[in-house]
């Protein structure tokens, strides 16, 4: 079913969620760029996290033309469900050890990081023997998106109960940002439950609304770089 819904409307999709991976990017430059001038954990995972969301909207809309190839389809979507949820918990780690010493939060991004690399390496032996099987993503698809909500709802509850956020009018608008990412990975997850169009097409515009009501807190506040704990913190 999901097949033939992406293959009737991948440029509408490509198009979506090409936008919104642009827009990710963008997040991550900007924390690249922090990243150069404080060379803060907390700052590299975010900026991973954000990282690793864009690739996967990337990597998404690149394989979208591939929904007729079973074998191609299941692999790549195997493959985008893993990265982004990645990216999802990096970010709910930023958030749970934000008052965590630089070098524990520096071991724990480490540590995720080398967890990647059994995935990856998976991922590729099933690539090149084509004669082992993966079960169908379906199978699975809707657990990945409870992690994702899980992850982004951890966000949302640790900004709003951040005060700093409350009294700084910048930043008010943050959360809210948060809480549209959460409403996109919400829709995302009925579309595993009934694959229509519009909840996800709805979905990828959630999320670029989300993702560009961040970058514009973000980058609102650029100049005040010396409080740039707060905006996770």
């Amino acid at each position: 079913m999901e097949e033939i819904i992406f293959e009737q409307h991948s440029l509408l999709l490509f198009f979506i969620y090409l936008l919104s991976g642009l827009v990710g990017a963008s997040i991550c430059i900007y924390f690249f760029k922090m990243y150069r001038l404080f060379s803060s954990s907390h700052v590299f995972g975010l900026m991973i996290g954000f990282a690793l969301i864009s690739f996967g909207d990337f990597f998404f809309s690149a394989t979208l033309d591939l929904a007729n190839q079973n074998e191609s389809y299941n692999l790549f979507h195997w493959s985008k469900l893993s990265i982004t949820s990645y990216g999802f918990a990096f970010l709910a780690l930023v958030y749970y050890f934000q008052k965590s010493t630089e070098k524990k939060f520096s071991l724990v991004i480490k540590s995720m990081l080398l967890s990647v690399i059994p995935v990856i390496s998976l991922l590729l032996l099933v690539t090149v023997i084509e004669n082992i099987g993966i079960p169908p993503f379906q199978q699975y698809n809707e657990y990945f998106r409870v992690v994702n909500m899980i992850s982004i709802g951890y966000v949302v509850f640790r900004t709003f109960s951040n005060p700093t956020i409350k009294t700084r009018k910048e930043l008010i608008l943050l959360p809210l940002g948060f809480v549209i990412l959460l409403s996109s990975q919400f829709i995302r997850f009925l579309f595993t439950i009934d694959p229509i169009i519009l909840t996800l097409e709805l979905s990828g515009i959630l999320k670029i609304i989300a993702l560009a009501i961040i970058i514009f807190i973000l980058t609102r506040d650029s100049k005040k770089t010396e409080n740039m704990e707060l905006k996770y913190g």
